[in-house]
């Protein structure tokens, strides 16, 4: 009969095993020994096992959330390291590009440079076609170098920003003045369009300049049609500054129009195939008017012209600046 049974060791400790994982090993053993023996268990030591087996639940509990900790740990570790090894290609990609940019009027400077040197009886016109050609080369290697200099910065941190109450009326102004010269050269209509009463704004005024002149050398060198036209025009809209720039060029798709402002990244003429500048001014330029609180982005269709634009946010408390 069952009551005849001897209880067995190995079942007892089988038993005392399986209860300890859930109730803890000092309650299991009470248990356990409470059957073998047939006596029934006191109120305390059913308060102990509920106790120690509420303490084992805590611990349990305690364990998930540990590895569970341990799991977001681990991930977040393994989206790190993928972000470095995407870095250190980006870097390298980076490195590669510039070697490359850089090459390239280096190369140009030295050959033409080493046919004047080799051929002293070349004819004047020759000289000079083959000076200006060094000339022109050696300046987009300065600006080459001055951008990438200029772009390590401001990735960095540690680019300086001189910000302070600015007149965007007169920014655009200096702007137009400095490259009018330009546009006289390439016969193209260039207007302005200003916004009477404009409140001021708080930046660095030659960083504006600087996106300022970019846009604007960019649709002079893209506006190739005769005649070619150029619109620069200033608004207040709801709490920003807008400013546009449009072209009567030859356009930029719809899968450009983010593309452009990637670091080294172009769009060819539609007539050579081949781009035009380092492919650093507009991204630098976006940088730039992020880093103010702004947004700047491309309107445009091929063969249609384009329509450059970025905001700016209004420096609350400062008065409107009126036109004189």
């Amino acid at each position: 009969s069952v009551e005849a049974l001897s209880a067995d060791a190995d079942l007892v400790h089988r038993a005392e095993s399986l209860l300890a994982g859930a109730i803890g090993s000092a309650s299991a053993r009470v248990m356990v020994a409470s059957v073998v023996e047939e006596e029934p268990l006191g109120i305390d030591e059913v308060i102990n096992i509920i106790d120690e087996a509420s303490q084992v639940l805590a611990y349990s509990r305690q364990l998930e959330q540990k590895s569970r900790e341990l799991e977001a740990a681990t991930n977040e570790l393994r989206g790190a390291n993928q972000r470095l090894q995407e870095l250190d290609r980006l870097k390298d990609d980076f490195i590669s590009t510039v070697t490359h940019e850089l090459r390239t009027p280096l190369t140009s400077i030295r050959a033409f440079s080493e046919i004047l040197n080799d051929n002293p009886r070349l004819e004047e016109s020759e000289r000079t076609k083959f000076l200006g050609i060094i000339v022109k080369e050696s300046e987009r290697l300065t600006r080459l170098i001055n951008q990438v200099l200029d772009l390590a910065k401001i990735e960095s941190g540690a680019a300086e920003w001189h910000s302070s109450e600015i007149d965007m009326r007169e920014v655009l102004e200096d702007s137009v003045t400095a490259v009018s010269q330009l546009f006289k050269e390439r016969k193209i209509d260039l207007t302005v369009e200003l916004q009477q009463k404009v409140p001021g704004i708080v930046a660095d005024r030659d960083r504006l300049m600087q996106v300022m002149l970019n846009l604007l050398s960019n649709a002079a060198k893209f506006s190739e049609r005769v005649p070619g036209k150029v619109t620069v025009s200033l608004a207040q809209q709801s709490g920003f500054l807008r400013v546009e720039v449009s072209d009567n060029g030859i356009g930029i798709s719809a899968a450009d129009q983010e593309v452009i402002f990637e670091k080294f990244r172009q769009v060819g003429d539609t007539l050579t195939g081949k781009p035009q500048g380092s492919g650093l001014g507009l991204h630098i330029s976006r940088r730039i008017i992020e880093h103010f609180g702004g947004r700047m982005w491309v309107t445009s269709r091929s063969g249609e012209g384009a329509c450059f634009s970025f905001t700016l946010p209004l420096a609350r408390g400062l008065a409107l600046v009126k036109a004189a």
